[in-house]
């Protein structure tokens, strides 16, 4: 089979509890050097990388603060985008893709639920006595990763809400950060704060040893950055679907967001 082919398989299967996520080679750089962004679909930061196809995305951009511009890269790159940052600071990256479709079995649609703490879908399911029904859900992607350039924070786009439908938003700059320090984030739903909503934090190194907790009224929620190494934190919010002529099919619809940095 083609390695699109393949890609389009990974795609569709990212609903079933896989993270999707962007890195960064590297987080940390020099000004003027280039940096390669990639795509990633699995789990526990391994997995498939993903190449930069159009129609799989609404967004895929660059920020600094009062500062956006489209990730520079062309159809079928992989990895999916470079940039040269210029100017020393923080550079945000961000990956909005568009909706995707996704016929799950019952016992695995239950499992991921469990998974990423969707406890309001569970108790809907069991209320309604559709635990025996297959997941039909639409689902869309939310991805930020901060890449650092050069040891000033003259610019820092690291807190910046860009508008994302379910987006991770740092109180402060992780790059700021050192080992043992706690980060506060907020999730934002269509700009609103979040809540009861579960944060899910690992690094590569010790994927295993995951925290979760839970987002406050005010979509806040704390994590240690226990370790050094490339962090990970994702989020998911689910919600029942009244199907229209775009999936006509589909019964919930979900929002999963992440957020990629590395702790030096």
């Amino acid at each position: 089979m083609a390695r699109w082919g393949l890609v389009a398989i990974a795609w569709a299967a990212t609903a079933q509890a896989h993270d999707f996520w962007l890195e960064a080679h590297p987080f940390y750089t020099p000004v003027g050097q280039p940096v390669d962004v990639s795509i990633h679909v699995g789990a526990d930061f391994v997995g498939d990388s993903l190449p930069n196809i159009r129609n799989w995305y609404e967004d895929f951009s660059l920020h600094l603060p009062g500062e956006s511009r489209p990730m520079p890269g062309a159809l079928g790159d992989d990895p999916a985008g470079r940039f040269i940052p210029d100017r020393p600071g923080t550079w945000l990256v961000t990956y909005q893709s568009t909706f995707s479709f996704v016929d799950i079995d019952p016992q695995t649609f239950r499992k991921y639920l469990i998974m990423e703490g969707l406890d309001n879908a569970l108790a809907l399911r069991r209320e309604r006595g559709e635990e025996n029904r297959r997941g039909l859900e639409r689902y869309q992607r939310h991805s930020k990763a901060l890449v650092q350039a050069g040891d000033a924070f003259t610019l820092d786009a690291s807190t910046l809400a860009v508008g994302q439908t379910l987006e991770i938003v740092p109180e402060v700059n992780p790059c700021r950060l050192k080992p043992g320090d706690r980060l506060t984030v907020r999730l934002l739903y269509r700009g609103k704060p979040a809540e009861d909503l579960l944060l899910i934090a690992f690094t590569r190194g010790a994927p295993e040893e995951k925290q979760q907790a839970r987002t406050d009224a005010e979509g806040r929620v704390s994590i240690t950055l226990d370790r050094a190494g490339d962090w990970m934190l994702k989020a998911v919010k689910i919600l029942p679907y009244s199907s229209d002529s775009l999936d006509p099919n589909a019964e919930w619809q979900s929002h999963w967001a992440n957020l990629t940095f590395s702790l030096r």
